[in-house]
């Protein structure tokens, strides 16, 4: 079993969690994942039941040490628009292409905050090279404890993770349009890219662009995890967060408070 930290306001933590489960049932069918508190602090347990020692390292090695990461799926001619082809995880064989899906029935999904020449191609591999480079200047950090607040500077990424994310009116310019690097956490950005491939929060109720995700407590598979996170089961909280948009193209998930 393997436990971390998790910073539950945070709903790219939270979906790079359901990420992370989904990759271990991948490598170990029947996997297991749930939230629960120790010493004041959230944090997130992977049951394997495989006798693996460290499970989320073997995780993490898969992602990071094959020669490629990423492709276009197969039939990515039927989508024309860069910032929207299906791509292939290679080394798991999983098909990534979430964010077609829309809520209200439009051309994409209301949580893609990307566009342009932010594909899901370009970022997972750009930010697949800077989880390369903690891991080399640090290797002790392979899947330690503070894997999602291991960060990089980078002038790319999805936006799933609100501890990168900024507000021009803050700070006086857009940080990516002068190309300013941001320090980035590359677990958060490419596990949550995986995890809201399957598991996806639920719309607030006439709230535009909110929506909400429970915590789930009861060890479950990663093909009911998508009905805990909506309402069934046992849950330690349910958050409610914002996708924050800077402008018509691009945004971000912001910081997630109680209530539901």
């Amino acid at each position: 079993m393997t436990r971390r930290d998790v910073d539950l306001r945070n709903p790219g933590q939270f979906f790079a969690c359901c990420g992370a489960l989904e990759l271990a049932n991948r490598l170990w069918p029947g996997s297991e994942g749930w939230f629960g508190r120790q010493k004041g602090r959230a944090n997130f347990h992977i049951a394997t039941y495989s006798g693996h020692n460290d499970p989320l390292g073997k995780i993490v090695r898969s992602l990071c040490d094959p020669e490629e990461l990423v492709a276009l799926a197969d039939d990515h001619e039927a989508q024309t628009q860069l910032d929207r082809k299906p791509v292939m995880i290679l080394p798991f064989a999983l098909r990534l292409d979430w964010w077609l899906d829309s809520y209200l029935g439009g051309d994409k999904s209301e949580l893609k905050v990307w566009a342009g020449q932010q594909t899901p191609e370009r970022n997972l591999n750009g930010l697949r090279a800077s989880w390369r480079k903690i891991i080399a200047r640090s290797p002790s950090k392979l899947a330690s404890q503070d894997l999602y607040l291991q960060r990089w500077p980078m002038t790319g990424r999805f936006g799933f993770d609100p501890a990168a994310s900024w507000e021009p009116l803050d700070i006086g310019f857009s940080p990516d349009e002068q190309g300013v690097p941001v320090q980035t956490s590359p677990a958060t950005e490419i596990l949550a890219a995986i995890g809201l491939q399957r598991c996806r929060p639920a719309p607030v109720e006439n709230e535009r662009r909110r929506f909400s995700y429970r915590v789930w407590v009861d060890p479950l598979e990663i093909a009911v995890v998508p009905a805990a996170i909506a309402r069934a089961g046992r849950s330690l909280a349910v958050y409610q967060f914002p996708v924050v948009m800077r402008n018509a193209q691009y945004g971000s998930f912001g910081w997630a408070t109680l209530g539901g």
